[in-house]
């Protein structure tokens, strides 16, 4: 209970956003729920110091890698008991720390989920725009309409989300490439989405340089049946643009545009289950985690 009454309304959906998407780095808290890296910096010590977060990095010389925070044992124990449910281990707790510190997925994870906090920061100054959800990849797979099937094909989106300016919204699903796999295996992607066109919703494509975003095009320049565009990691940092920014490049297309262009014309939506959260998001423009 003392550990409860400590803990302010951002430290909790803090709590469920690292229980969605298990980790993050203290830019990408930063960008999601403060106004400046230092203040988030703080936070993150405070918190972790009371074990409701638990942080860990590699060794990296020169220099030293950041921190990724993840759910401390407390928090995992506190999150439980708000769904009633009956918490791990802290043993297990432990060893799925160690898991996640060591998995050959943690950029993945992370580049995934840093597209997402770059969201929420350009949507805090601005009245009306909104990251409306973010889920997980298990979550939108379990979500997605006739989701066996989507298995079968080979389909896994690494995550949903739905963004809004004003009135207008777009739904997509994000797949995040890190350049390990061949560009052949993201043509396959492809065409497993081509058997689900008509789910309603654009299928974007994070790439980690414009180089291989030009070959992908090369190779993939017919439009499919549903909205595909690319970015590029570097074309983002270069540019200082936001994800929400004129970035896409819609395959078959030569101009770059803004997501909420990338609407699909038969728009559908996710919905996660209220079980989902434990705590409303602290701010307008701060999105529905799951």
């Amino acid at each position: 209970m003392r550990l409860l009454g400590s803990l302010t309304a951002r430290d909790l959906y803090l709590l469920d956003v690292l229980e969605a998407h298990r980790v993050l780095t203290a830019e990408q808290v930063a960008d999601l729920l403060f106004p400046s890296l230092d203040r988030a910096q703080r936070r993150l010590l405070q918190l972790t110091q009371r074990g409701v977060l638990a942080r860990f990095r590699a060794c990296v010389r020169p220099g030293s890698q950041p921190w990724r925070y993840t759910l401390g044992y407390p928090a995992v124990v506190l999150l439980a008991a708000a769904r009633a449910e009956r918490p791990p281990t802290r043993a297990a707790h432990d060893l799925s720390i160690a898991r996640l510190a060591r998995s050959r997925q943690l950029d993945h994870l992370l580049g995934v989920n840093g597209l997402f906090t770059a969201l929420t920061a350009d949507a805090a100054p601005r009245p009306g725009a909104r990251l409306l959800s973010w889920y997980s990849e298990p979550t939108t797979h379990t979500l997605l309409p006739q989701a066996d099937r989507f298995r079968i094909v080979g389909v896994h989106p690494d995550a949903y989300g739905r963004w809004a300016e004003s009135s207008h919204a777009v739904s997509f699903l994000l797949e995040h490439d890190t350049g390990t796999e061949p560009l052949g295996r993201l043509l396959d992607k492809l065409t497993a989405y081509d058997t689900h066109r008509h789910f309603g919703m654009s299928v974007l494509l994070h790439l980690p340089s414009t180089a291989r975003e030009t070959n992908l095009h090369h190779k993939a320049a017919q439009p499919r049946g549903y909205p595909v565009a690319t970015t590029a990691a570097d074309l983002i940092a270069a540019g200082g643009h936001s994800p929400a920014g004129p970035v896409w490049l819609p395959l078959g297309s030569t101009g770059r545009r803004r997501l909420l262009d990338l609407a699909h014309p038969a728009a559908t939506s996710l919905w996660a289950d209220a079980r989902h959260g434990t705590t409303p998001p602290p701010g307008p423009h701060l999105p529905l985690v799951a």
